[in-house]
């Protein structure tokens, strides 16, 4: 019998539970029966909604227009921020003309503490689904995903005959017969054995964190097992921590086995992390092909380092990256690797016994003798290999074996450092620190030039490490995301009356992907980060979702505040100007574009004069697959007089894709000084602060 989820939370009230919950919002200890609406100040918690996967035809929903947070309908105010529900869009849109902005206030977690509330808050709902089970008798089974076709979904998997519930699963040939059920029981990466679907991505980044039985311990938040069959699985899902729960019914073969993950030594906990992605990706065939990347950040939340080991650009300084790796080894830190699909022919793949466009774990990396002699060990996820090298003797394998003693039976293998480089594609390095902190954001990209934009203000007490992400919402992981995303992030110094923003430091990172990184050292003082991209100005496009992930070595305040676009573009200005390769200068007027690694070409012009107005003027040449920022279609030319003493954003351009065709730009431009001004071409709204409107110095 199927059990909606949300039947159970209705029925909470009535169950008699002495333990106790915290309310998010007034800290009020409630009794567990009364979950979630607390009993002093009526919000329901938002947490439940925040951290469950569940969907909103079970629970209805309305997202605050102020924070995006989605409240349970019987609520009238946002439970984060207060935003009363029936809110006009009226006055919406009078904070553009308004030098107030509304903000609210968060405190960075530690990666520990972030942990142990969610499996304090999991641990609540799971005993509210054991209990309903108990109470009417029934075994649970996920009416979120049935063990139906739908959830194996598109593909051929002609070896699926029947789902099983866990416990009438045969056992495999070398388990033993009377081997009890667990969820996990001394994990090693042999127990990782990929079965019919092509997930090795998934399966890659498992091997590596069945290595940290502590991190399992956390995305497993169900360590028993019971005979309900509910279990919960923690992932980090588009930069947001989300629990999701499933149920113990497996696809299998006519002969009872396993099709997807096997339960080596009768553990649970590798098909329980893959059923809990296949729902939360809609089907098990949605899993297929993906990178190590997207594995490593499911699990543990962290960003990755990506290393590219066949550049298009510039020739791989590889002394470079074999210290990086090295030093990754020796912190501990989770790596995987990549093999390519089209650098190297499929038949040299076959020859050498590896399997080309492939995810794989990267377990130790070795100097033997001199710095010419490395060597790195490889597993691969299918827990077989046959591959063998004339320079790996059986002398150097003794040698490397003392390093790790890895066997080859469990799809380990040593391999030289330039025959890796040959057919590796790429190295994934997380940057897990369960020592450091992290803020998690949503926010949403804004659709026009004079939409308010959400900031986000941060102090930093002393000279730190920060990861920043910016990670734009896919609700179908098969679907890619070709738009341009950026952030900004500049110090900035306050006073009475003023604000003054990348005086000392100012930086502008741009990407053609949905995953924006930067990570550096930031010294004491503060920072404002906006993330921004005109690939939905002009359009209806409702998914603008993205998430702000901030990884700090020390614990940080963050208030987000919805600021005049002119904001943004006094922020653009300074890292453009600060960070340019391109500073063209005349007589009383300068030029400048980003540097050359930007994914957009921002356009500023600068009037050094103190009487005349610059006269601007911008013909584009060619212009073929681009987003520009004033124009929403051809010629896409401009004409601005900026007066003295300002500077101005011309206008951004950024990659659109169309298929099979790339983005060309080509553009000239010209300039003289006027006494007098006239109106912009296309018009600037200066009274809606558009981004475009020219600012003082």
């Amino acid at each position: 019998m199927a059990v909606n989820l949300f039947d159970i939370q209705s029925n909470l009230q009535s169950l008699s539970i002495n333990d106790e919950w915290s309310c998010s919002k007034c800290s009020f200890n409630n009794p567990l029966m009364a979950y979630p609406c607390c009993e002093m100040c009526e919000q329901v918690d938002s947490r439940l909604l925040q951290r469950f996967s569940i969907t909103n035809q079970s629970i209805p929903t309305w997202e605050c227009p102020q924070c995006t947070l989605k409240n349970l309908t019987i609520s009238e105010q946002c439970t984060a921020c207060g935003k009363p529900k029936s809110i006009s869009n009226k006055k919406e849109t009078t904070l553009v003309n308004s030098s107030t902005s509304l903000s609210q206030t968060c405190t960075s977690l530690s990666v520990r503490n972030r942990r142990h509330r969610d499996e304090s808050d999991a641990e609540n709902i799971f005993q509210h689904i054991i209990t309903y089970c108990i109470k009417n008798k029934i075994h649970f089974v996920d009416d979120q995903f049935l063990p139906s076709d739908r959830s194996i979904g598109t593909g051929s998997f002609d070896n699926i005959s029947q789902w099983l519930r866990i416990s009438d699963v045969a056992p495999l040939p070398d388990d033993p017969p009377n081997l009890p059920w667990t969820i996990f029981s001394s994990p090693q990466p042999s127990d990782i054995q990929q079965g019919a679907l092509g997930n090795c991505w998934l399966i890659a980044a498992l091997a590596l964190i069945s290595e940290r039985p502590r991190l399992l311990e956390h995305i497993l938040l169900t360590k028993q097992i019971n005979s309900q069959g509910v279990y919960l699985v923690r992932i980090c899902h588009n930069g947001l921590w989300k629990t999701i729960i499933v149920d113990d019914c497996f696809p299998c073969t006519k002969h009872k086995r396993l099709v997807f993950t096997q339960a080596k030594r009768r553990q649970l906990f590798v098909p329980l992390i893959e059923k809990a992605c296949a729902k939360l990706f809609g089907s098990y065939s949605s899993l297929k092909s993906g990178n190590m990347l997207e594995g490593l950040q499911l699990l543990t939340g962290a960003p990755c380092d990506y290393i590219d080991l066949k550049p298009s650009k510039n020739l791989l300084e590889s002394d470079i990256v074999w210290a990086k790796l090295l030093s990754a080894c020796e912190s501990k830190l989770l790596i995987g690797a990549s093999t390519s699909g089209t650098n190297v022919n499929r038949d040299e793949y076959a020859a050498v016994h590896i399997n080309s466009n492939h995810a794989f774990s990267i377990l130790a990396a070795h100097t033997l003798i001199n710095d010419t002699s490395r060597f790195i060990l490889v597993r691969d996820p299918h827990s077989r290999s046959r591959y063998t090298e004339d320079l790996i003797t059986k002398p150097i394998l003794e040698q490397l074996r003392k390093v790790n003693p890895t066997h080859r039976s469990t799809g380990a293998f040593w391999i030289s450092w330039p025959r890796f480089l040959h057919f590796f594609e790429s190295i994934t390095i997380s940057t897990y620190n369960s020592n450091h902190f992290d803020i998690r954001q949503q926010g949403q990209f804004t659709q026009s030039s004079t939409e308010v934009i959400k900031s986000y203000f941060f102090d930093v007490p002393q000279t730190s490490s920060i990861n920043i992400s910016l990670l734009y919402h896919r609700h179908n992981r098969k679907a890619r995301s070709y738009h341009t995303q950026s952030f900004v992030l500049c110090d900035i110094e306050k006073s009475a009356s003023t604000t003054v923003v990348g005086k000392h430091y100012s930086k502008l990172i741009s990407k053609r992907e949905r995953f924006t990184y930067w990570e550096g050292s930031l010294r004491a003082g503060s920072y404002v980060l906006i993330p921004f991209t005109t690939s939905f100005w002009g359009t209806n496009e409702k998914n603008r979702d993205y998430t702000v992930v901030i990884h700090s070595s020390v614990q940080l305040d963050l208030e987000t505040e919805n600021k005049r676009p002119t904001f943004l573009a006094d922020c653009l200005i300074a890292a453009v100007m600060k960070g340019s390769n391109k500073k063209e200068k005349a007589k009383e007027a300068a030029f400048y574009t980003p540097s050359k690694d930007s994914a957009m070409i921002v356009f500023i012009a600068e009037n050094l004069s103190t009487k005349n107005f610059l006269s601007v003027e911008v013909n584009m040449n060619i212009a073929r697959c681009i987003h520009h920022s004033r124009c929403s279609q051809l010629p896409y030319n401009t004409h601005d007089y900026i007066p003295p003493r300002y500077c101005q954003v011309i206008f951004i351009t950024e990659w659109a894709h169309k298929h099979n065709k790339s983005a060309q730009l080509s553009y000239s431009y010209l300039h003289r000084f006027n006494a007098h001004t006239s109106d912009s071409v296309p018009t600037i709204d200066t009274f809606k602060h558009d981004l475009h409107s020219p600012r003082a110095f």
